[in-house]
């Protein structure tokens, strides 16, 4: 009887390890079998993330686009391929296409037009407006270059596993704003999600603030410890007074464009605090005419730098136009395009300086 028993469990036991090894038709093999058809095309998804494309109608709450990594293997006798022969299916029947985007750089690229003989492959994004709580079945239906008839593919998808990261460009662009332009003692998280060097950026920010001072705004030269002082005090008044309003205009795995737009002091209007300035000194120390045109601009000069506190906060506060600002994924963290040819950021840092229209 023991006899007996131990060969009944192991015969047991044997069939469950047949069927758990795919033997029988099990699900787990037609599933296979249905993501990889052995004269079709083999889906293999790599990745999937929540993206914001840009110039793409705004959802509603409870949907967004899924931009899915896929990588097809020709399995099959050689086929053409397009994005639209990429579906998604809900569980009523209904099918979702894809969008067309433009990838940006290697690790964003989409999928194009393509031919695949047997055993090629190729890889790429599709991207998808899907419900983020719903659950699909990804179907791919090439077209044969000979007429055969090639099986769908089909690859369950459940939408409610991939993460939404398309805020993450903006918590490092709140950041870098809050950091240089703000001169926020945030250093530590700066260093955690940005690239950028912390020094280098805000003595960048500080050397075009005083440019404008001195070549715009005052017209001459200002000493360097005054210099320093004022540009403080341009980010304290905007701080106490101004505002940054940010707004995610496209966001990928890779690379997000964000809408920066400041509101702060306006110093493009001192030139009629310098006048008025001028008039009273004349006045005051100049009322005989003894002094020279560059005496008594001088003396405006070291009476505005004197008094710069008292003159910002007489200065209107107002909003710029807002800036798009290019950020670039380096690994974990992010950097921010602050290249001379980006006439963007370039003019970001001018408002931030009080230098707008």
């Amino acid at each position: 009887m023991k006899m007996h028993n131990k060969l009944g469990i192991a015969a047991v036991s044997f069939m469950a390890v047949s069927m758990l090894a795919g033997f029988d038709g099990n699900v787990n093999t037609v599933a296979a079998k249905a993501s990889a058809p052995a004269n079709g095309a083999a889906i293999k998804i790599n990745s999937g993330e929540y993206i914001i494309p840009d110039n793409k109608k705004t959802l509603a709450s409870n949907k967004a686009y899924l931009a899915l990594d896929l990588r097809i293997k020709n399995n099959g006798p050689k086929i053409s391929l397009m994005t639209s022969d990429i579906k998604l299916k809900d569980k009523n029947g209904n099918r979702t296409k894809s969008v067309q985007i433009y990838g940006s750089g290697d690790d964003f690229s989409t999928m194009g037009y393509e031919k695949l003989a047997k055993h090629d492959t190729t890889s790429g994004y599709v991207v998808f407006p899907v419900a983020k709580d719903k659950k699909y079945t990804l179907e791919v239906s090439p077209v044969s270059s000979s007429n055969k008839k090639i099986p769908t593919t089909k690859v369950k998808i459940n939408a409610k596993k991939y993460q939404d990261h398309t805020q993450d460009a903006q918590k490092a662009m709140t950041s870098y704003v809050d950091s240089v332009f703000l001169n926020k003692q945030n250093d530590s998280a700066y260093n955690k999600i940005l690239t950028n060097k912390l020094s280098d950026e805000q003595v960048s920010y500080r050397n075009a603030t005083r440019d404008f001072l001195e070549t715009r705004a005052f017209n001459n030269t200002i000493a360097d410890e005054a210099a320093e002082n004022m540009v403080k005090q341009i980010q304290d008044v905007n701080n106490k007074k101004g505002s940054v309003k940010y707004a995610v205009k496209s966001a990928t795995p890779t690379t997000a464009e964000i809408t920066v737009t400041p509101t702060g002091v306006k110093l493009s209007e001192l030139s009629s605090v310098i006048s008025e300035t001028h008039r009273q000194v004349d006045e005051e120390q100049n009322a005989n005419g003894e002094k020279s045109y560059s005496e008594v601009n001088r003396a405006v000069k070291e009476l505005l730098v004197q008094k710069f506190p008292e003159v910002l906060e007489k200065m209107p506060v107002r909003e710029a136009e807002g800036q798009d600002i290019k950020l670039i994924k380096d690994g974990k963290k992010w950097t921010v395009d602050t290249s001379e040819s980006d006439y963007s950021f370039e003019q970001l840092q001018k408002e931030f300086s009080g230098n707008f229209n």
